[in-house]
Formats: C-alpha cells, sequence, structure tokens
C-alpha cells in the first residue's frame, strides 16, 4: 500500500496531524577469512511508522506488513496511544518546504549491478594486500564488504510528500601483527558513495599498517605534552561531541555546551559543520527523516558556539526552525536529533608539515574508553597509544597512557588543523594539534 493511500485512510478518522514514513533497506554483508567466503548475509527489511497529532497529543505505531486489514489496526493503534500520551504544546508536523535544486547523486548503479563475485574479490583484496604490506601481519581477525540500499518515503497532512533512494558500499579489516611473543591488533576503514571509489589497497594497507606501528610499543613519563591526533582518532572525538550538539540534549539539561551560544568554546581556527547535502557524504540526503530538506549548519564557527541541531519539535521548544536533521534509523520509531555529515572544517597545512613542526609530542593513533567522557562537565580520562615525535619526526610506539582533561579546554587548545579531512561514516576529522595535554604514563 502507498503512503498516500495510509495518509489518506487516518485523515478520514478526523485526525488533527498525521505522517505516514515507509522505509526500505536491504544490506549484503560478505566476510572472509584466510581467503575463504566465511559467510555471505543479505538483509531485508521494509515497513511503515505512523505518527498522529490529536489534541496536542503524539500516538505512534508502526507494522512490516503493509497489507490494508494491517495498516487499518496500526492506524488504530497509533491513535489508541495518542488518548494515553500527555498533551504537549511544542508538538507540530513539518510543513511542505520546496526542495533545493542541487543535484546530490544519492545513488550508484553500479554498486547493485556488481556482482556478488566480484565483491568477494575485493574482499580477498583487502585481506592479500594486509599480509603483502607488513611480513609481521600474520592473523586475519576480520575482513568484510558491504553494501547497503535504502528508499524512504514520508507524507503528511501538512503537504510533505516526499521520496528518495539512496546506497553505500564499503569495506574494512581487523587484522594481527606479532613479532616474538608480542602481538598487536590493527584496523581499516573505508566507505563510499561510489562503488569506483572503494580503494580495498587502501583498506589492507591501512590495516597493516596500524597493527605493526604498535610493535614495541612502551610507556612514557607522565607529562603535559602536545598531541598531534590522527584522523581516525579525530572522528571518535567529534563523535563525543555530537550529542552535546544536539539540541534534545541542550533542552534535557545534559550538554556542556548549553547556555554557551555565541561564546568562544574552542579555538579560533576551529570551525564544526554539520552538512546533510555534502558531495558523496555518507549521511547525504535531499531531506531529513520527517520530510525537511537538509541542509549545511555551521555549529561552531571559528571557535563561537553559533547554534545546535534541530528537528521540528525542538525547534518549536526553541523557538527556532529545524536545521533538518530529524534522525529515523527506521520505520520503528519516531525521530530524534541527530548529525548528518558532521566534520571538521579541513586547514591548509598538511599532516606532515604539523609533524614537522613540533619538537616534542606524541601522534595519538589509537584510543580507548572516549565514549566515556561526561557530555554535561566535559570531563575526560581515556587510554591511548601512538608514536613520540623528536624534533619533527615519529620515533618510537608508545602505548600504556591515559589521556585526562575538559572536553571545552581541549577544543580551545588545538592549534593547528590539517587539509587532511577524512570521513568514517558520516562523521569527519583532518589531523589536529592540540597542545599541552595531561598524560598519565609510568
Amino acid at each position: 500500500m502507498k503512503a498516500q493511500d495510509i495518509l489518506k485512510k487516518i485523515l478520514k478518522k478526523d485526525i488533527d496531524q498525521a505522517e505516514v514514513f515507509i522505509a526500505s533497506n536491504q544490506t549484503l554483508k560478505i566476510d572472509v577469512l584466510d581467503r575463504k567466503v566465511e559467510s555471505i548475509d543479505e538483509i531485508r527489511d521494509a515497513g511503515c511508522g505512523i505518527r498522529i497529532i490529536q489534541d496536542q497529543k503524539l500516538g505512534f505505531a508502526f507494522t512490516s506488513d503493509l497489507d490494508g486489514t494491517v495498516i487499518d489496526e496500526t492506524i488504530g493503534q497509533a491513535i489508541a496511544n495518542a488518548k494515553n500520551s500527555e498533551a504537549d504544546e511544542f508538538l507540530t508536523l513539518p510543513r511542505r518546504i520546496p526542495a533545493k535544486q542541487d543535484k546530490l547523486n544519492l545513488y550508484d548503479k553500479q554498486i547493485p549491478s556488481t556482482s556478488v563475485d566480484k565483491k568477494i574479490e575485493l574482499a580477498f583484496k583487502i585481506e592479500e594486500t594486509a599480509y603483502k604490506a607488513d611480513k609481521r601481519v600474520k592473523k586475519t581477525e576480520k575482513v568484510s564488504y558491504e553494501d547497503s540500499e535504502s528508499e524512504v518515503w514520508i507524507v503528511n497532512s501538512n503537504g510533505v510528500d516526499v521520496n528518495y533512494k539512496i546506497n553505500y558500499c564499503g569495506g574494512d579489516a581487523g587484522v594481527i601483527a606479532l613479532e616474538g611473543p608480542e602481538m598487536q591488533a590493527g584496523f581499516g576503514i573505508q566507505f563510499v558513495k561510489k562503488f569506483e571509489d572503494l580503494g580495498p589497497e587502501k583498506v589492507g594497507k591501512e590495516a597493516a599498517e596500524r597493527a605493526s606501528q604498535l610493535l614495541g610499543a612502551k610507556s612514557i613519563p607522565s607529562q603535559k605534552i602536545s598531541l598531534v591526533i590522527d584522523p581516525l582518532v579525530g572522528t571518535q572525538i567529534l563523535g563525543v561531541l555530537a550529542a552535546p550538539l544536539s539540541s534534545e540534549s541542550v533542552q534535557k539539561g545534559k550538554s556542556l555546551f548549553a547556555n554557551k551560544t555565541g561564546k568562544i568554546i574552542g579555538s579560533e581556527i576551529l570551525t564544526i559543520i554539520d552538512n546533510g547535502r555534502l558531495e558523496n557524504g555518507l549521511g547525504t540526503a535531499p531531506f531529513d527523516g520527517e520530510g525537511v530538506p537538509t541542509q549545511e549548519t555551521k555549529l561552531i564557527d571559528n571557535g563561537i558556539l553559533k547554534t545546535f541541531l534541530y528537528n521540528t519539535y525542538t525547534a518549536n521548544k526553541g523557538q527556532t526552525k529545524s536545521t533538518g536533521n530529524a534522525a529515523r534509523g527506521s520505520f520503528q520509531g519516531v525521530p530524534s536529533v541527530g548529525p548528518s555529515n558532521l566534520y571538521i572544517k579541513p586547514g591548509s597545512d598538511p599532516a606532515e608539515k604539523i609533524i614537522k613542526s613540533i619538537k616534542k609530542g606524541l601522534y595519538v593513533t589509537r584510543v580507548m574508553g572516549i565514549h566515556t567522557a561526561n557530555p554535561i562537565s566535559g570531563d575526560f580520562s581515556f587510554g591511548a597509544a601512538g608514536i613520540m615525535i623528536e624534533n619533527g619526526e615519529k620515533t618510537y610506539p608508545v602505548r600504556g597512557i591515559t589521556i585526562a582533561g575538559n572536553l571545552i579546554k581541549m577544543l580551545e587548545a588545538i592549534e593547528a588543523i590539517g587539509s587532511d579531512l577524512r570521513m568514517i561514516a558520516d562523521i569527519g576529522s583532518p589531523t589536529l594539534l592540540i597542545s599541552e595535554l595531561s598524560v598519565s604514563g609510568h
């Protein structure tokens, strides 16, 4: 049953506002190990979520069966759920806003048209490259190829009637390097919008390098030291900041950025952007999870906190406009607030130039437990590993250390930003130079 037909059914029941969200998704994942296919999984998922607002009360229900009788039951359940909800003056559905006319290139036909056999060979190539990149790589933990395709339809009683189709593909590898009794794990990853952009050699080589570069690592004395943050680690730090940059967190009193709009909360060279229309971004789409056109939003501009991410509900509550950041993982839930493509704006210096400028520092390649950072106070303490920098050169590997501090103070201490922006899924960071952070070692 089509979304428009379901909406007509709902509106016959004299409902104030109604929305129908239909989504279908199919994912292919291929795991290989030692030049053999371990598994090929193809998952298909489709269904319908119905939101209704009656007397300022929200009702929601969903089903994976689009049969007419089941849809009638789901509508009835949504209406019943609304009756048992509390009234909320900020509840409303978005009104239709004309789509922007820029071309987003959301769908690559080469991904579904490429045979499974070729995709298996691609996964084999990742593994093969990892072993060739460094003879100390002896074991494979996991090597995978994955692609995913989704189609979304959103209609509501306020005139929203949109749909779009997107896909992406990628690969990842986890390998182990051995030297004597010591072993170290390394990980490589790349997900792209175009099949031809996927580089299996790049993924395998990265996994091998990240495993072997920490062999023979040792701790260092506790000290304050400048840190060069690898882009992969930078994306993890930015991932921690995603929640505090959500209006939902701010309105619930769970954000370290609450009451700081218009204030300096980072280095003057720091700009953080969320862009739902980023070229070749994995989070790129013409509309968000409730049909509002996506946009580019500068959250932090030259160190100044400008705004937060909003959906329709939080925008109503904050007396502002939605930024097109209604996040919807599937048809089984109502929209929350989330980033589309969140990234730190790159600078002009290559990472190599930043490293050469440092007399003594630590190149951080791995962090553990960063998700434990306090989203309200901003305080953090997490394990790390990396490579020592002396007189502008990477020297020996380091592990067994803890980095502690405060997220806002960390943002304020950013001294340089590299030109090497790297997106891991929908979050991106270039190389970062952060001055004088506390490192605990031996």
